[in-house]
């Protein structure tokens, strides 16, 4: 076995925020029965063990959760990096979501994870129809963008990428998602890794995944988990066939 396989989870295996449909979730068990595969997701595993089915979960390889600040297998935590939040930046945070054109406010805006913070202008306790009404908005209005060039410009230390619907990943230069790739490398030399992403775009919070990748490796940009789910249907028949 010379591969691995390497998955976003929100708008690659699901929809942002939503459970794994049964029918995908039956398809990946084939897939992660016979093959090595592992989870990376801006997401923190709290939130993982609510879309993913656990059995899913403790399949894998191993799960990278809150953009590979945290990392383990099954229920046991290999490792976790700590971010200490400087008052400057939360000062930021909390005047540009003061200042934010959008009006629509729920609450849970500035949510501190292992390594990272996830910050959303419309919050995270957003109804479905909530989010899609602020994604729709800022697909035309651009703003995550616009945050995190503004962001990046005043603390130059720091990465900020889109995730999902409704947010940005922000996280200390380096302690993003890449770092399940040196994992992997250093776990398993020599394999390949074949990865599946939404967000692969400059500023989406795969990006970090794609730049470490090699010639040798496999990229597959998708955009939502029904074709992933066809990508994966048409990896199964050639190993069968």
């Amino acid at each position: 076995m010379d591969k691995i396989y390497l998955f976003d989870v929100d708008g690659t295996l699901t929809e942002p925020r939503q459970p794994m449909t049964q029918d995908f979730a039956n398809l990946f068990r084939i897939l992660v029965a016979s093959n090595i595969v592992y989870l990376v997701s801006g997401s923190d595993i709290e939130k993982l063990r609510e879309q993913v089915p656990k059995d899913i979960l403790d399949s894998c390889a191993g799960i990278f959760s809150s953009s590979a600040n945290q990392f383990n297998i099954g229920t046991d935590l290999i490792y976790e990096n700590e971010l200490e939040v400087e008052e400057e930046l939360q000062q930021f945070l909390e005047g540009f979501l003061e200042k934010s054109q959008y009006k629509t406010k729920t609450g849970n805006h500035i949510e501190h994870r292992p390594g990272m913070i996830n910050f959303s202008v419309v919050g995270r306790n957003a109804t479905q129809d909530e989010r899609e009404e602020y994604y729709n908005w800022d697909r035309r209005k651009l703003e995550r963008k616009k945050f995190a060039v503004i962001l990046m410009a005043h603390f130059p230390s720091m990465d900020a990428k889109i995730g999902g619907e409704i947010s940005v990943d922000i996280y200390p230069k380096g302690y993003d998602k890449r770092q399940s790739v040196y994992y992997l490398r250093e776990e398993h030399p020599g394999k390949k890794i074949c990865f599946f992403g939404d967000k692969t775009d400059k500023y989406g919070n795969d990006y970090s995944v794609v730049i470490s990748l090699t010639g040798d490796d496999n990229l597959h940009s998708v955009v939502n988990y029904l074709q992933t789910k066809e990508i994966i249907s048409s990896y199964l028949r050639g190993a069968v066939s």
